[in-house]
């Protein structure tokens, strides 16, 4: 392994069989296992929460595989050529190793049953269950039953443990995240061993686990002495069939008859947690399981109220690891890359670390050659991590599961470009969480050029806060007192604000809590009011000024000789065959809002207005009075 430094990259780029030939000088290129790959922009660089960066690049990678489709498409249309530069599009998030920053993982278990949802599906049902828990990023998961193949469908290939709950634990290929802040951050394809049995844990009423016991069988008869777990299994239709539980002579029966959740995988794979609700003999459903003992010990734990946990556990390199999900293949370790597989380009999505334990993840876009994304093989998955400096890197479900998430400015943006042309529905997804210290922010007084904030620490958290600071229009101001203000604004403008903390060692951390104010709008000015009347109608104009449209001026609500309509654009036409001859009775009413939520409220009754006449109705009404005067000198 090693990186070169070219003379001049006079790139010149010309399209032959999909090839891209450079001429290179002065670039940084990286190169391993006689795969390169140097950045030609960088597209994009944000600064997220607790240190997590996010980088997209436009980047171009060459392999020392040969014999593929270039474009990872299919067909043999143009095969790849080594040592040949591909343009490609990468998303790479670093996480530092911190007690701050934990990765854990998770899938959509709603109804007791896998369910594919999108990586920001992921993100918000993980947020609404999790409450002070918020997401900074995301990437997809583990590969996955897509095809509905499995009893059970739609199960990821290889566990899902996040918090300490083991949703599965079946698994081959495997990554877990000890989340303690050492450098020892990621551990990868390891041997998988986990208990023999299935582990019972008991529950205080704070949720602290304070006994575990272990099933002795599943879904058999316990002996004596002994306890089982009894639960519903689905059938290969994807059919549910219940289980009867008979309660042995002498041994007594604990049924949680509405779980928190049960998951059972498989005959030997199988998840439930709830409390216990009756003791009473039954066929076994969705969301239920029951215990059936004679063990003493078990015994005296248990009772109707008690909440429990039911799970296998993890053993050897992953044990005691709250935070672990199933992978591919292992494409570096320790810096050495892997020597087979993944021989073709596809979209990838790979997890890796570096030695300081600063977890990498990265996403590379792939099967669009039309926009410069070609995907990536083996070697050019390893020489990416290389380059991010990571030592040890491994694969994850890629194609059009692909797929990286970001919060930024408040909102979840997918980063990459999936090749399925939206956001595919996966069974898991790798989340990076934290919990903020907690805030509160409000409007304390705002014109249309200031804002003032009111901001107080309610809980810390466990966050070392020294100072508390908040960014707003390119300005950064501590808050002092729980206020801050800023000044010089637009008015009408929504601002997006960010809060940072100091803490003791003089470091700055931004955390995710964030949030948009407006500034009030310039209040409209009422002119007047002008009447056109000609021999068939009356037009009348409203005349105002509203810069900032806070008000419906221009669609205000008119009341004329008994009648009720609406102004368009200011203005309105009415037919005196409808309204009258005269102008009887007006009373107009319009209203504004600053932004500030205060609706006010103007009527007008009968207000004084400028009256203009046509020619041919000015000239009329002439005629009639001259008419009307030599009428009465006649007589």
């Amino acid at each position: 392994m090693k990186k070169i430094i070219f003379g001049l990259f006079l790139f010149i780029s010309f399209v032959c069989f999909g090839v891209f030939l450079p001429v290179v000088g002065e670039n940084d290129v990286t190169e391993i296992a006689g795969a390169a790959v140097y950045n030609q922009e960088v597209v994009e660089t944000n600064q997220l929460p607790y240190g997590v960066v996010h980088t997209l690049t436009k980047s171009f990678t060459s392999t020392s595989i040969s014999g593929y489709d270039a474009d990872g498409l299919g067909g043999g249309t143009a095969l790849v050529e080594p040592g040949t530069f591909y343009p490609q599009q990468i998303n790479v998030l670093e996480i530092p190793t911190s007690q701050e920053v934990r990765i854990t993982n998770w899938g959509n278990f709603n109804g007791n049953r896998w369910t594919l949802t999108t990586v920001r599906g992921l993100i918000t049902d993980y947020e609404a269950k999790h409450p002070g828990w918020k997401v900074i990023a995301a990437i997809n998961g583990d590969f996955f039953d897509i095809n509905a193949r499995g009893n059970l469908p739609y199960q990821t290939n290889g566990a899902l443990t996040s918090f300490g709950e083991n949703y599965k634990t079946t698994s081959s290929g495997t990554v877990a995240f000890p989340n303690d802040g050492s450098t020892n951050s990621l551990v990868g394809n390891q041997p998988v061993q986990r208990t023999e049995k299935m582990i019972m844990s008991v529950y205080n009423s704070n949720q602290e686990i304070i006994q575990e016991f272990a099933i002795d069988h599943v879904n058999a008869t316990p002996l004596d002495n002994q306890t089982s777990v009894f639960y519903a299994n689905y059938d290969a239709s994807h059919t549910l069939v219940p289980k009867e539980v008979v309660i042995p002579d002498g041994f007594k029966g604990y049924f949680i008859d509405s779980a928190l959740l049960t998951l059972p995988n498989s005959p030997t794979d199988f998840y439930g947690k709830g409390v216990i609700s009756s003791e009473t003999a039954k066929t076994l459903g969705s969301g239920q399981f029951a215990i059936v003992t004679n063990n003493a010990s078990v015994k005296q734990a248990l009772s109707i109220g008690t909440l429990i946990r039911v799970q296998y556990e993890f053993m050897g390199a992953y044990a005691n690891i709250d935070d672990v999900a199933g992978c591919g293949q292992t494409i570096m370790s320790g810096g050495v890359v892997a020597t087979e597989g993944l021989a073709d380009r596809a979209p990838r999505t790979v997890v890796g670390r570096k030695a300081d334990g600063t977890i990498v993840m990265m996403v590379i876009d792939g099967r669009q050659a039309s926009k410069g994304m070609y995907g990536a093989d083996r070697t050019e998955l390893a020489v990416i991590m290389h380059m991010y400096g990571a030592v040890d890197a491994y694969n994850l479900d890629g194609g059009g599961s692909s797929t990286m998430v970001i919060r930024k400015n408040g909102s979840l943006v997918v980063m990459n470009s999936p090749s399925d042309g939206r956001e595919r529905t996966d069974a898991n997804c790798l989340l990076i969480i934290a919990k903020d210290p907690e805030l509160t922010v409000g409007i304390n007084n705002r014109t249309q050029n200031t804002i003032t904030l009111d901001v107080e620490i309610l809980n810390n958290n466990g966050h070392d806060i020294q100072k508390l600071f908040m960014e707003l229009n390119g300005e950064t101001k501590e808050i002092i007192n729980n206020q801050v203000t800023f000044n010089q604004l637009a008015n009408n403008r929504e601002y997006f604000y960010r809060l940072f903390y100091q803490n003791s060692q003089n470091e700055f951390k931004l955390i995710i809590q964030d949030g948009k104010y407006k500034t009030l709008k310039i209040v409209p000015e009422y002119l007047g009011v002008e009447v056109y009347e000609n021999e068939e109608s009356f037009r009348i104009k409203l005349l105002y000024v509203d810069l900032d449209n806070a008000g419906n001026y221009g669609a205000a609500k008119v009341e004329i000789n008994g009648r009720t309509t609406f102004l368009k654009n200011g203005e309105i036409t009415l037919k005196k065959s409808i309204i009258g001859d005269e102008i009887t009775a007006l009373t107009i009413t319009f209203f504004y809002d600053l932004n500030d939520g205060k609706r006010v409220d103007t009527t007008l009754v009968n207000p004084d207005y400028q009256e203009f006449l046509s020619l041919s109705l000015y000239f009329y009404e002439i005629i009639t009075a001259q008419q009307i005067l030599v009428k009465d000198i006649y007589q």
